[in-house]
């Protein structure tokens, strides 16, 4: 986790400084990225993965930090609208907040991509959005687990933990999450909800007096692998951080497939994660700011990533195929 940070760190100084990041070649290709935040190994991931197709295709990438701050996300599209830039992959913070910078990069001729964050709303439809099927994934991850529960009899004490729902991302997490719990009641008693806000602070306060309304409660469901530190250091105040199969294991359902997630599930403290590809994700939306660059169109604007599904069960088998994976110990 010590590297993750050091490595976001490092990346989001290079960002924040708005450097161009030329690669050759190609002068009629220049695109500008937009991003949120760095403050998540998958966002990390991400913008690695995007720097590194650019520079393997020979095109100038503009990256911008927007540090979490929509209205300076929403200021530094309007400065690459006015470097001309031939594309722009956005990251928005928030999906209803950059319709008004899309409509304006529209309206100059400049194509957007949306990475793994859709726009909120009907006002404007991107020229493509590489999104992750997260309605599907937080189905499928919490249905297997839920499967798992019925074989071996057991129920659920859950405290469900939500994201911030001004991105659809969590909309639609929340959402598969809600349908496998409504289908299971035999399974699942929701016994908290706790709006995290993607803030660790918040999400941390929420989680401790959830914990202590409900110290009998066995189960966290949780939108992102970005909330373990919190749920970690709530669970560490109640002795409840242990491994699966021990007495006081509080049994962990996530997402995202960050390394540190897939750390905890190959230690023992989780049961399942629903990994993105966020490495792919990167790489596919620079491809098609090149093609968008050059006039080519997609046959469908919507392009949805099936992730991945990785288990306590089928680990071994699964998991090397995750984005994270080579930086597990």
């Amino acid at each position: 986790m010590k590297k993750v940070a050091s490595l976001i760190a490092l990346v989001s100084l290079l960002a924040a400084l708005g450097s161009t990041s030329v690669f050759a070649a190609d002068a009629k290709v220049k695109i500008g990225l937009s991003m949120d935040s760095l403050e998540s190994a998958f966002w990390v991931a991400t913008y690695d993965g995007a720097i590194a197709k650019a520079k393997a295709l020979g095109v100038q990438i503009i990256p911008i930090m927007a540090e979490g701050d929509a209205a300076k996300q929403n200021q530094q599209m309007e400065n690459l609208i006015a470097q001309k830039v031939t594309a722009i992959i956005c990251a928005p913070k928030d999906g209803a907040a950059i319709v008004a910078s899309i409509k304006k990069a529209q309206d100059a001729g400049i194509p957007v991509i949306m990475n793994n964050r859709p726009v909120q709303g009907n006002d404007v439809v991107p020229a493509l959005s590489v999104l992750s099927d997260n309605y599907a994934m937080a189905k499928e991850v919490l249905k297997w687990f839920a499967e798992k529960a019925k074989k071996e009899g057991k129920k659920y004490k859950t405290i469900l933990l939500i994201g911030n729902l001004a991105d659809e991302n969590a909309v639609e997490r929340q959402k598969g999450h809600k349908e496998i719990i409504a289908a299971y009641k035999d399974v699942f008693n929701v016994v908290a909800e706790i709006p995290t806000e993607w803030n660790h602070e918040i999400a941390l306060k929420g989680l401790q007096n959830a914990l202590q309304a409900n110290p009998d409660a066995n189960l966290i469901i949780t939108p992102s692998d970005f909330l373990y530190p919190p749920i970690r250091s709530a669970l560490e105040q109640v002795k409840r951080w242990a491994k699966v199969g021990q007495k006081n294991h509080m049994a962990i359902v996530s997402f995202d497939g960050d390394e540190g997630g897939m750390q905890y599930l190959k230690d023992g403290y989780s049961e399942a994660d629903a990994a993105q590809g966020a490495t792919f994700t990167g790489e596919y939306c620079v491809e098609w700011a090149v093609k968008l660059s050059k006039g080519q169109k997609p046959a469908n604007p919507v392009y949805r990533d099936p992730g991945i599904i990785v288990t306590m069960d089928n680990f071994k088998k699964v998991a090397p195929s995750v984005w994270s994976f080579k930086s597990l110990k």
